[in-house]
């Protein structure tokens, strides 16, 4: 604060004068202070608003996260739950073309065993069939003549009795078995 001088000679005018100018200084001291103080609230006050307004957001935040977890769990949960089911479909899938694919092995196998028999057959029953029937001479040089030279000559001579056909339930069952089967290796890629 600013020294007040008191002279002795001084009027009291004078010294009302001084003591006037002195608290109009200190009152206006006072008053740029209270400015700086207002001015220090607003600026706390303005902080405070945007830190309570980043708060909300850091809270909304924090629970759209926290809902965003929960959606994953939950969707995670699904997931697990259609993996086991596919898994467990694949499986049957696979399951499914490894029987049709056994069933279709058994019937080719039954196929060529019978085949096999009737040409085991044909061919015991053959040469004493031949002596009697004269048909078997007839349809013995027709095959040769249609083979190439050098396939007959590996031949023991023995002439192969047409391919069997198989009966409607055979081709039927094949159809059906390979139709499974490549159905079920669609299923299983």
């Amino acid at each position: 604060m600013g020294v007040i001088a008191v002279t002795t000679t001084a009027r009291p005018l004078d010294r009302r004068r001084d003591k006037a100018g002195a608290a109009g200084a200190a009152a206006d001291r006072a008053r740029a202070a209270v400015s700086d103080i207002d001015r220090q609230l607003e600026t706390i006050t303005n902080l405070t608003e945007q830190q309570e307004q980043a708060l909300h957001r850091a809270v909304d935040e924090a629970d759209r996260l926290k809902r965003s977890l929960k959606a994953a769990g939950k969707r995670r949960a699904e997931l697990t739950k259609e993996r086991k089911k596919a898994v467990a479909k694949a499986e049957r899938a696979r399951a499914r073309a490894t029987a049709a694919e056994t069933k279709y092995d058994k019937e080719v196998l039954a196929d060529l065993v019978r085949r096999e028999k009737e040409k085991d057959r044909a061919s015991a029953a053959g040469p004493a069939a031949g002596k009697e029937l004269e048909a078997a001479p007839e349809s013995a040089p027709a095959v040769p003549a249609r083979r190439a030279p050098a396939r007959n000559a590996r031949r023991s001579g023995a002439a192969d009795p047409p391919p069997e056909q198989p009966d409607e339930g055979t081709q039927t069952a094949r159809r059906t078995a390979a139709r499974k089967t490549a159905k079920a290796a669609r299923l299983i890629r």
